[in-house]
């Protein structure tokens, strides 16, 4: 028990910092980006080539990235929140209690409706960079990849972990209450 509470300990903080500086890089990646050069790169914008972008960004530009990648940012920021209560549980020794399987199933939802959102957010970062472009040279991008795919299918796996928790959490309790 030992090991997981140190370990719970270790975790719980490395999603704080996650929660934390995820929305901090992010509104700083789209203040502070000056082309695909950047020391700061908002995270969206790995899936755009260089020369898609902008010669200036224009400051109502950076606002509306912003605006655009919101949602994303909050769900990610969502899924550190889960992971930040379900390693104070483990840590105050709560191993398997309904809280904790709603952690990974509230985790897993977001994460697949991150997946979900992922293509609007893609379609308005790069109508966002491109609208101060010249006629014909403005563009709309969606795409799907691996990486997509893959965290669809870790979301699923979290979620049918929750729900195989929360049964034999169920069992358990009907155990104890058996004479």
């Amino acid at each position: 028990m030992d090991k997981i509470r140190k370990m719970s300990i270790f975790l719980k903080y490395v999603f704080w910092l996650l929660l934390i500086s995820i929305p901090v890089f992010e509104v700083a990646g789209w203040l502070f980006f000056d082309g695909y050069d950047s020391w700061l790169v908002p995270e969206v914008m790995f899936d755009f080539e260089d020369e898609v972008f902008p010669v200036v960004m224009t400051q109502t530009t950076r606002i509306l990235g912003v605006v655009v990648t919101l949602p994303q940012v909050l769900l990610d920021m969502f899924c550190m929140w889960q992971m930040v209560k379900l390693f104070s549980l483990y840590e105050a020794g709560n191993i398997f209690t309904a809280e904790n399987s709603a952690c990974y199933r509230r985790a897993a939802w977001a994460f697949l409706i991150c997946e979900v959102i992922n293509p609007f957010v893609q379609a308005g970062t790069s109508y966002v960079i491109s609208m101060n472009n010249e006629v014909g040279e403005r563009f709309v991008t969606v795409g799907i990849d691996d990486a997509n795919i893959g965290t669809i299918i870790v979301a699923c796996v979290i979620l049918a972990i929750s729900w195989v928790m929360d049964e034999g959490r169920k069992l358990q309790d009907e155990a104890e209450l058996t004479i």
